[in-house]
C-alpha cells in the first residue's frame, strides 16, 4: 500500500497556512557586525520593535525603550532561553542593546543604540574582514 499519497492527501492549503503563518525574517547585514545570525535575529527584532513602539506612540518620547518578556522572544524568533542569553551578551557587549531591570517585579527593558549599530555597519563596509573579528563575543 502507498502510504505517501494517503499522507500528501491530508495536506490541505489550510494546514499549510498554518503552518507558515508569519516568518521570522531578519536583516542579514547585521550577522558580521553582531556575532551570529542569532544575535543578528534578535537585534532585528529588537529595532522593528522600536519602530513599532515609536509608531504607535505618535512620536512620543519613550527614549526608546521597550519590554518584551523572554517568552515573547522565543515566540517572536524561535530562539530558546540559552539562545537569547547569549545573543543579548553579543549584542550588549557590541553596544548594539541596552538593558535594565524596572519595577516590582522587575521587567527586562532593552533600548537599540542606533548609532554604534551604523557606527558597526559602516566599519563593515570599509573593511569587511576585521569588522566581524573584532565585534565578536568570545564565548
Amino acid at each position: 500500500m502507498n502510504t505517501r499519497g494517503v499522507h500528501a492527501a491530508q495536506i490541505t492549503a489550510e494546514l499549510l497556512l498554518q503552518l507558515f503563518d508569519l516568518p521570522i525574517s531578519f536583516h542579514r547585514c547585521l550577522v558580521p557586525i553582531s556575532g551570529g545570525v542569532n544575535a543578528a535575529l534578535m537585534l532585528s527584532q529588537a529595532i522593528w520593535a522600536t519602530e513599532q513602539l515609536a509608531a504607535e506612540r505618535h512620536g512620543a518620547e519613550a527614549n526608546g525603550w521597550f519590554t518584551k518578556s523572554q517568552e515573547a522572544w522565543s515566540e517572536e524568533t524561535g530562539l530558546s532561553r540559552w539562545e537569547q542569553e547569549t545573543a543579548r551578551r553579543s549584542l550588549r557587549n557590541a553596544g548594539f542593546l541596552e538593558e535594565r531591570r524596572v519595577g516590582m517585579p522587575a521587567k527586562l527593558w532593552f533600548r537599540v543604540r542606533p548609532d554604534r549599530v551604523w557606527r558597526a555597519l559602516q566599519a563593515q563596509a570599509a573593511d569587511p574582514v576585521g569588522v566581524a573579528d573584532s565585534v565578536r563575543d568570545p564565548v
